[in-house]
C-alpha cells in the first residue's frame, strides 16, 4: 500500500491575517531585506570566487527579488497555502551555466543560503506582529512551512534543469569553440597550429583580450558581438576570434597590431550604452593569450565591485585600484586623510580635480576632455584645492591616488555638468 501525503493544514483565520500582513510589507520589497539576501549570495569562499562574474551575479540578485516578490504575491492571495514554484529565467540560465561549468552544487548552497536569511527576517518580522504567544507560535510553524516548502520546491525544478544541461553535454560529440579555448585556458599542452586552424585564428600573433558583457536580463547576443569587433577593430583586427562564455558574456581575442587609445574605447562604449568591456594587456603566443585573457577577468571582477568603474576599462587603468582596495579600511582611511572635506563634496568637483592631474595640470587640455567652460573649471578646481587638507602641488601623485579610488568607488549622478 501506498501512503497517501498529509494534505496542507489550513491555518487560523488569525494566522491568515498575519501572514497576509506579512506578504504586503516583503512585496514592498525593503531595501534591508533585498541588501541581506543578496549578502546570501557570498556565504562561502568558493560562491564567493564564482560570484565575481557580474553576469551571474547580477542574474542572482534579480532572481533573488523576484522568487521574494512571487511567495509575497501568493501568500497575499491565499496566505498560508502552498506556493507554487518559481523558477525565473534568470535561475534557469543561471543553473544551466553552472552545469556547464562544473559547479551546480553552488546553486543548492546559495538557495539554503537564501533560505536561511529569508527565515531570519520573517521570523524577525513576526514579533512586530502580534505578542499572542499562542498565535506567534502557529504563525512561525505556518511561516517556516511556507518558506521552506516554496525552496525546496524551486531546488527540485532547479535540478531538473541542471540534470537535463548535464545530458545535453553528456550526448553531444560537437567540440565548440569554448571547450577548445577552455583547454588552451587551462594550460594544456596543444598542437598550436592545429588548434588556430581549428578556431579560425592564429595563436603565434600578439593579442589582446577582451571579456564583454550586458548585466540588463535578456540581453541580445548581436549588440555583444558588435561591441566586441568594434574594439577588435581599434587594435587593428578584421577578423577577431569570439566565443560565446556564458549567458550575455563573450570572449573575444583580437590581433594587438596596434596600441589602444583610451579615447577610442570611451568612444566605443558611448556606442553600446547597455554593454560592459574589459581588456587585458597585449601579449604573444599560446601564454600570452591565456595571460591577457586572465588579466581581463581580474579587470571585469573590480569593474562588477566597484560602483562607478566605466563602461569600459583596461587591466592598466584598474592595477593601481585594485591593489589600494584589497584592504577597504585602509582605502577609506588614506582617502579621507589625504581629500579631507573634499571627499564628502559634490562628484563635479573631484572629478575635476582629477581630470586636472590626468592631463598634466593642463586647464586648457582638461576644459576640453570635460566638455567644461574653462572658467566654470578654474573656479571648481579653485573650490576643491581649498578643500583639500594638503597642498596640491606637494602631494600630486597622493592626491590623483586617493581621487582615482573615490571616481571607481562612487557612480557617476547623471545629473552632474
Amino acid at each position: 500500500m501506498t501512503s497517501t501525503p498529509s494534505p496542507w493544514p489550513r491555518p487560523s483565520e488569525a494566522v491568515r491575517e498575519l501572514m497576509r500582513k506579512g506578504a504586503e510589507l516583503a512585496q514592498t520589497l525593503p531595501p534591508e531585506w533585498i541588501e541581506r539576501l543578496n549578502q546570501a549570495l557570498f556565504s562561502s569562499p568558493e560562491e564567493v570566487r564564482l560570484l565575481e562574474d557580474p553576469v551571474i551575479l547580477a542574474a542572482c540578485r534579480r532572481a533573488n527579488r523576484a522568487e521574494l516578490l512571487h511567495w509575497a504575491n501568493a501568500n497575499l492571495q491565499r496566505p498560508g497555502e502552498p506556493v507554487e514554484p518559481y523558477v525565473s529565467a534568470d535561475m534557469v540560465d543561471t543553473a544551466r551555466e553552472l552545469a556547464r561549468r562544473g559547479a551546480s552544487e553552488l546553486l543548492m548552497n546559495v538557495a539554503r543560503s537564501t533560505q536561511n536569511v529569508a527565515w531570519e527576517l520573517w521570523m524577525k518580522m513576526a514579533f512586530s506582529l502580534t505578542q499572542d504567544p499562542v498565535v506567534l507560535e502557529e504563525f512561525l510553524e505556518v511561516s517556516l512551512r511556507s518558506i521552506s516548502g516554496f525552496i525546496d520546491n524551486n531546488m527540485r525544478v532547479v535540478t531538473q534543469i541542471i540534470l537535463e544541461e548535464k545530458n545535453v553535454q553528456a550526448h553531444d560529440e560537437h567540440i565548440d569553440k569554448r571547450s577548445l579555448v577552455s583547454r588552451l585556458l587551462d594550460g594544456r599542452d596543444v598542437d598550436t597550429e592545429q588548434f588556430g586552424k581549428r578556431l579560425g585564428y592564429s595563436l603565434s600573433q600578439k593579442h589582446h583580450a577582451c571579456l564583454v558583457w550586458s548585466e540588463i536580463p535578456d540581453a541580445e547576443l548581436r549588440p555583444l558581438e558588435e561591441m566586441a569587433r568594434a574594439l577588435a577593430h581599434l587594435s587593428g583586427t578584421v577578423a577577431p576570434l569570439i566565443v560565446f562564455a556564458g549567458p550575455a558574456t563573450l570572449w573575444v581575442w583580437s590581433n594587438a597590431a596596434k596600441p589602444l587609445d583610451l579615447n577610442m574605447l570611451q568612444g566605443v562604449a558611448r556606442q553600446f550604452p547597455k554593454i560592459r568591456a574589459a581588456v587585458g594587456s597585449p601579449g604573444a603566443g599560446v601564454n600570452g593569450f591565456r595571460r591577457s585573457h586572465l588579466e581581463a577577468l581580474t579587470t571585469q571582477r573590480l569593474m562588477g565591485r566597484l560602483a562607478g568603474a566605466p563602461a569600459v576599462a583596461t587591466i592598466d587603468q584598474v592595477r593601481m585600484v585594485s591593489l589600494m582596495t584589497q584592504d577597504a579600511r585602509a582605502a577609506r582611511q588614506f582617502v579621507l586623510s589625504t581629500l579631507g572635506r573634499l571627499a564628502t563634496e559634490p562628484m563635479v568637483l573631484q572629478r575635476s580635480l582629477h581630470a586636472f592631474l590626468a592631463n598634466g595640470c593642463n586647464i586648457t587640455q582638461t576644459a576640453e576632455a570635460l566638455g567644461t567652460h574653462r572658467n566654470t573649471l578654474l573656479r571648481r578646481l579653485e573650490r576643491a584645492q581649498d578643500l583639500l587638507p594638503v597642498q596640491l602641488a606637494d602631494h600630486r601623485i597622493r592626491i590623483a591616488a586617493a581621487l582615482e579610488l573615490v571616481i571607481w568607488s562612487i557612480p557617476l549622478d547623471n545629473g552632474e555638468q
